[in-house]
C-alpha cells in the first residue's frame, strides 16, 4: 500500500459524511500538503488509484490541489488529457469521462490555467468521439462567468451552432447545456422530433 493510501483511504472515504465544514477542509489542507512535501511521488500513488470505482479520489483530490493552483495547474491539464486519452480506448468510455464532471469545482477559480482548461474542453467540441464531444457540451458552460476566460464569445458562439448538428444527441445535450446556463437565445428552440427523442432515449448526457 502506498503511503498516500496509508494516511487517506480512510479519510477519503468518510469524506462525504462530515458534516464539519472545520474538518472538511482539514482533510484537504492535508493533502495538500502531502502533494506539495513530494510532488513526484504523489503523482505516481494518484496515477495507480485515481480511476478506483470504489475509492473515487479524483473529486476530492481536486478540491485539495485547487488551494495552490498556481503548483498544480498543470496537473488538472494533465489528467484531463488523461481522462479524454482513455475514454477513447475504452469499451465504456462513460465510465472514464464522468470524472470530468468534478472539474466544475474549477469554475471559479481565477487561476491562467483555467483558460487552458477551457482551451482542452473547446477543442473537444468537434471531437468525432461523441461521448467526449457531449461531455465538452456539458462542462464548458460552468466557465462561461470565469473573468479568466478571454474567448467566452467563440465558445458560446460555437456550443450554438451546435444546436444545428447533424446528431440528434449533440442538439438536445448543447440545447440541455445552454438552457441551464441562461446562454440560450430567444430564438432557439428544440424541435418537436429533438423533444420526441429525449423523451424516448434520455439526452444522453453524463449529468
Amino acid at each position: 500500500m502506498s503511503k498516500f493510501l496509508e494516511l487517506f483511504e480512510a479519510r477519503i472515504f468518510e469524506y462525504w459524511e462530515i458534516t464539519s465544514e472545520r474538518m472538511l477542509q482539514q482533510v484537504l489542507d492535508d493533502i495538500l500538503h502531502y502533494a506539495n512535501s513530494n510532488p513526484a511521488i504523489f503523482k505516481q500513488e494518484f496515477e495507480e488509484i485515481r480511476f478506483d470505482k470504489t475509492l473515487t479520489p479524483i473529486p476530492i483530490v481536486i478540491r485539495a490541489l485547487s488551494k495552490d493552483m498556481a503548483n498544480w495547474g498543470q496537473f488538472y491539464i494533465d489528467l484531463m488529457n488523461d481522462i479524454f486519452t482513455l475514454a477513447k480506448q475504452s469499451q465504456k468510455p462513460n465510465e472514464i469521462l464522468i470524472h470530468l464532471m468534478d472539474f466544475a469545482y474549477l469554475e471559479k477559480e481565477e487561476s491562467p490555467f483555467i483558460q487552458k482548461l477551457t482551451d482542452r474542453l473547446y477543442y473537444e467540441l468537434n471531437s468525432e468521439n461523441i461521448e467526449s464531444q457531449l461531455v465538452a457540451i456539458q462542462l464548458l458552460p460552468d466557465f462561461m462567468d470565469n473573468n479568466v476566460v478571454q474567448n467566452k464569445l467563440k465558445i458560446t458562439d460555437t456550443l450554438h451552432q451546435l444546436l444545428n448538428d447533424r446528431n440528434w444527441k449533440v442538439r438536445v445535450v448543447a440545447f440541455g447545456s445552454l438552457e441551464s446556463s441562461n446562454l440560450l437565445r430567444p430564438s432557439n428552440k428544440l424541435s418537436l422530433l429533438d423533444k420526441l427523442f429525449k423523451l424516448i432515449f434520455g439526452s444522453h448526457g453524463l449529468l
